[in-house]
């Protein structure tokens, strides 16, 4: 029984997807995938619970024992993930129902946010490089689908540099697995970290590492192959923007604090500083494109790959404090970025359009929403107390601290031009006085479009007010991943 909770996270989503395939249009549908989202939710949290403290959870998949068979390792990084990606799995489902009634919805949008998720939940639960890769396209896959299932003959051509660069990534990802089966006999994560010592500071090492940095860096979207996401996402219909906005880029991120702070050494300067000055360049060019745009999915979308880069540069910071930011900055901003997009679905229920010359007079008619978007914009830009401000905080120290004064520099521009973006969609929809379309409140859907950005608005308020305990989990999960030794020893030789 207790393996079988350790499987459940890939296990639920992948049958609710394949029940749901075949279940059609049939109404008892949408009752299966809330309640299953639902319960993949309440397994996500209980695994959390369990892993706080405690030494990885490894499950050897037909009775085979690491490095000769499938493992599933879940520590609690890896459970946070799981409960971040299954709270805003169901937090885009909910919103899609509100959106559009049974009928109206296209049959294959559900069943694939499943499979999305499976994919995304291996990744997460996966401790060797080929079911990294597998996981990886299993999400793929599924994100190609959703991407042009929906899309009209305009709008798709917006997702060929989704397609390609991913397809560059996936090519150079399994190079890099065959370089790294080459030179450790083995894809395993525990027996690379046990092996990867040995070559700590040669030039095979280092070039390995800035092959990982490039295939991971690009499906986080770091600069400068992040090109692919700000003209993608915005194609997407609202709750499905809103789940890939939460969750993908952030696939890369987590890939990218096990592969530099679990399985390769410590010591790879030059990799951790090339990540944190790309960080630096992927939070100026990201802020500035979302400047630039005047609608909200773009801003948004721009904002995705600006955030990327506070969470990029802790890592390349590369110490205990900074990497437990670098967590803390993950579980703010999947929350906000999820919910700011799902108010931008709202906006366009009322105002018929998310382009801000052609919105306005939100304010007055939906106060509550207008409270909702400052609530979180003020977080995405690092207001205090609201949660983006602690894991801003935290970086900006750390880099005052290994005195990298440009680094800093450009976290604190970027914080300053978020805000000055943020303030554009806030006066452009909320504050004008004209809407061209004028607000249909009459359009009773929006009231649980926004009851749903509404309770992600209030997790992401627990977060900031109760940032000491989250704090202390990201601390806890930062411990954890940095503790080689005990990662090694209970996945090669079961703890023992």
């Amino acid at each position: 029984m207790k393996d079988l909770v350790f499987a459940l996270p890939i296990l639920l989503p992948l049958l609710t997807a394949i029940v749901a395939l075949l279940a059609g249009r049939r109404r008892w549908r949408r009752w299966l995938i809330g309640l299953s989202a639902t319960a993949q939710l309440g397994v996500a949290l209980v695994l959390a619970h369990g892993a706080y403290g405690q030494p990885p959870q490894v499950l050897g998949l037909g009775g085979w024992a690491a490095p000769y068979g499938i493992v599933l390792v879940i520590d609690l990084l890896a459970a946070i993930m799981l409960a971040l990606g299954a709270l805003t799995a169901l937090a885009a489902i909910l919103f899609g129902y509100a959106e559009l009634p049974p009928e109206d919805e296209n049959p294959l949008r559900l069943p694939l946010i499943q499979f999305l998720v499976t994919g995304i939940n291996l990744a997460f639960c996966t401790a060797d490089l080929f079911n990294l890769f597998v996981a990886f396209e299993v999400m793929l896959i599924a994100s190609y689908a959703l991407l042009t299932l929906e899309a009209d003959d305009w709008d798709i051509k917006q997702a060929f540099p989704y397609l390609a660069l991913n397809l560059v990534g996936s090519t150079l990802f399994l190079v890099a697995a065959g370089l790294t089966y080459g030179m450790f006999g083995s894809l395993n994560f525990a027996q690379i970290a046990e092996r990867a010592d040995a070559l700590a500071g040669t030039p095979q090492l280092t070039l390995l590492a800035l092959l990982f940095l490039t295939v991971f860096g690009m499906k986080a979207g770091v600069f400068p192959l992040f090109y692919w996401l700000p003209n993608s996402y915005p194609i997407l219909p609202s709750p499905v923007a809103a789940l890939y906005a939460g969750m993908l880029t952030k696939v890369g991120v987590y890939v990218l604090l096990r592969i530099f702070g679990q399985v390769l050494p410590p010591d790879l300067s030059l990799p951790h500083l090339l990540m944190a000055w790309l960080a630096a360049a992927t939070m100026i060019f990201g802020v500035l494109g979302a400047v630039s745009r005047n609608f909200i999915r773009g801003i948004l979308s721009f904002h995705i790959l600006s955030q990327i880069g506070y969470m990029v540069l802790a890592i390349g910071l590369f110490t205990p404090y900074a990497l437990a930011a670098a967590i803390f900055y993950i579980i703010h901003h999947i929350v906000v970025k999820s919910t700011l997009f799902l108010v931008g679905g709202t906006v366009v229920v009322l105002n018929r359009t998310d382009d801000l010359e052609k919105t306005g007079r939100l304010w007055l008619a939906t106060p509550v929403l207008g409270v909702i978007f400052l609530l979180q914009a003020l977080s995405l830009a690092g207001i205090p107390p609201l949660s983006g401000f602690w894991g801003k905080y935290m970086i900006i120290v750390e880099g005052l601290r290994q005195q990298e004064w440009v680094l800093v520099f450009c976290a604190l521009l970027a914080g300053v031009l978020t805000l000055f973006s943020m303030l554009k969609i806030w006066n452009g929809a909320f504050w004008a006085a004209a809407a061209k379309e004028g607000v249909h409140t009459e359009e009773r859907r929006w009231r649980p479009m926004a009851a749903v950005a509404g309770g992600m608005t209030v997790i992401s308020l627990g977060i900031g007010f109760g940032a000491e305990f989250f704090l202390g989990v990201a601390h806890e999960a930062a411990r954890q991943l940095l503790d080689r030794p005990a990662y090694i020893e209970f996945l090669l030789r079961g703890g023992g």
